[in-house]
């Protein structure tokens, strides 16, 4: 994949910005958007397309899986909320690969960029789940042993306030969740439909010391319209209460 940098504007309105636009749609590209010093934080789409293209890694012998249509837009308000408090963060999007999925592999050039990352970064994972998940939002650390998913969504849920709510992972390498809302902080026991068990940028990123999160929103955080992105008031709320949650982890020195 060819890697291009993007240190221009982030957004026109509640769209993305003109120039930031024309490299999302572009195939087999990581669209990298760099920090100003060596990132604490990696936000990242690995499975992004075009507004109306549905499927990606359509070249690989298994076949294509499903892309996140417009989880790139709640990943950016939380770029932008991020630098906004000083607390130096990257974003990377994996645009449209073709012949690979690119968090499944610790060789794909995705995984390779994050993983090169000193240990005490956090990687969080935006990813997409259907009209149909179970949960609003989903939280989850996979196999990843240096982040707490129940204490990270309780924040993040009493950020967002009310009207949402999150399952999130109660021990990494397992299924069983705390579903939270802003009005239910205690919460009550479920399971995630996204567990993250299999995906091998979270588990590598654990091994070298690399906190790593992994989160599933429904479209109504991601998308007025498949073929006419823009943020919705939900995707804002979502990016701002991710970067708040963020900022509230304690803090891991990086070596």
């Amino acid at each position: 994949m060819e890697t291009i940098r993007h240190e221009g504007p982030l957004f026109e309105g509640r769209r993305t910005a003109p120039a930031l636009s024309a490299l999302l749609r572009r195939r087999d590209t990581l669209v990298e958007l760099p920090a100003r010093n060596q990132p604490r934080v990696w936000i990242t789409v690995p499975h992004h397309a075009a507004p109306g293209v549905d499927r990606i890694a359509e070249r690989r012998p298994q076949g294509g899986r499903v892309a996140d249509e417009n989880a790139v837009l709640y990943a950016l308000v939380c770029l932008e909320a991020l630098r906004a408090r000083g607390i130096d963060a990257a974003l990377l999007v994996a645009a449209h690969a073709t012949d690979h999925d690119p968090n499944k592999s610790e060789s794909s050039p995705y995984c390779q960029r994050v993983l090169a990352s000193a240990p005490g970064t956090l990687l969080l994972e935006c990813h997409g789940a259907s009209a149909r998940a179970p949960h609003d939002l989903e939280i989850s650390a996979g196999r990843n042993p240096w982040v707490d998913p129940v204490a990270f969504t309780r924040t993040l849920v009493g950020a967002i306030g009310p009207g949402f709510h999150a399952a999130a992972q109660l021990e990494a390498g397992g299924r069983a969740a705390l579903v939270m809302s802003g009005e239910d902080l205690a919460g009550a026991a479920s399971v995630l439909r996204f567990p993250a068990l299999r995906t091998r940028s979270l588990a590598a990123a654990g091994e070298v010391g690399i906190a790593a999160l992994h989160g599933e929103a429904k479209p109504r955080f991601r998308q007025r319209s498949p073929l006419a992105p823009a943020l919705t008031a939900a995707g804002r709320a979502l990016g701002l209460g991710l970067a708040a949650a963020i900022a509230a982890l304690p803090h891991r020195p990086q070596a």
